[in-house]
């Protein structure tokens, strides 16, 4: 087996690789390619590739003759995806264009990395959908990963080249950027305990409410997807999550039981989007029918991580 990562450095992207080269024997190579350069690690190759750049990455891809692509490099943040549109589109569908062109010469079969955002105005009717329900994406991020994944369905597809794509919910975990509402609520109490920053934790819509997964079951899907893909039908779409809808407000009653420092909540406009429909979850079950997969780390066991993760960055 030899596996290609794109998004080599982002959160999910890292800790792919360190679990794929855990998994594999040393003599199946691994090769992670991001737009920068990325700290060395044991068994892995990294290679800095701007994926704007069709022929530099198409001959990569072709030089290293995969035989698994999992394609992680597209912006995950929805935030930022609003903050930046023309870039999201830009990052998103060329970035995903140019590597479907690159795999359509391959043998390879191509793993999708999308997210539950793409329903959308959907979880209006079905706060839990299942892959049955059609997108109606509400946001920037949703309708950019919605059309990535016709982008792949249209290419591949007419290049003989075997895709699947994977739909996570909200990912959390120890590292996550601060854009992100757990990691930020961490992040600012950390600070609250040392006394760098005043005891009042800045927040948005308390009222919002998703399925909250661990990055290790979501990286933990990913290698379960490789090692099924070959009974899982071409173009087959999985969502991975827990199930379980989770509100704001109960993520951070849940930092504030894990932590001896009384603060504040003040509700910070910038930090309040207009997102629609508030309580998005997912239904998993057809992801684990096909693979067995089921979501392992308890919430209570992330969130843990992630306070003590930011308590030893802040020091």
């Amino acid at each position: 087996m030899r596996v290609l990562v794109t998004g080599a450095g982002d959160f999910l992207g890292r800790r792919l690789l360190e679990a794929l080269r855990r998994k594999l024997p040393p003599d199946n190579p691994i090769l992670g390619i991001d737009r920068r350069p990325q700290p060395p690690l044991d068994g892995v190759t990294f290679l800095d590739v701007d994926p704007f750049d069709a022929d530099r990455l198409t001959a990569a891809v072709t030089e290293f003759d995969p035989t698994f692509v999992v394609h992680l490099a597209a912006l995950a943040s929805v935030a930022r995806s609003s903050e930046t549109p023309a870039y999201a589109w830009r990052a998103d569908l060329l970035g995903t264009l140019n590597l479907a062109e690159a795999v359509a010469r391959t043998r390879a079969t191509l793993v999708f990395l999308s997210s539950t955002v793409v329903y959308g105005e959907a979880f209006r009717d079905k706060p839990r959908p299942d892959e049955a329900v059609t997108p109606r994406p509400d946001t920037i991020s949703g309708r950019t990963k919605n059309a990535c994944e016709y982008i792949l369905r249209d290419v591949l597809a007419n290049a003989g080249v075997k895709h699947l794509v994977l739909r996570p919910s909200n990912y959390i975990g120890p590292g996550q950027s601060e854009t992100f509402v757990a990691a930020s609520f961490a992040g600012q109490i950390a600070r609250i305990e040392r006394g760098l920053a005043p005891p009042t934790v800045a927040v948005g819509d308390l009222a919002a409410a998703r399925d909250f997964i661990d990055v290790s079951d979501v990286t933990a899907a990913c290698l379960r997807v490789l090692d099924r893909a070959e009974d899982l039908p071409d173009g087959g779409i999985f969502n991975v999550g827990t199930g379980v809808v989770t509100p704001v407000s109960a993520i951070l009653d849940a930092f504030r039981g894990l932590t001896e420092a009384p603060f504040t909540v003040a509700v910070a406009p910038e930090r309040t989007r207009p997102t629609g429909v508030r309580s998005q979850g997912c239904d998993p079950s057809a992801f684990t029918a096909a693979t067995g997969w089921v979501p392992t780390v308890p919430l209570a066991q992330s969130l843990q991580a992630m306070l003590d993760e930011a308590r030893a960055r802040v020091g």
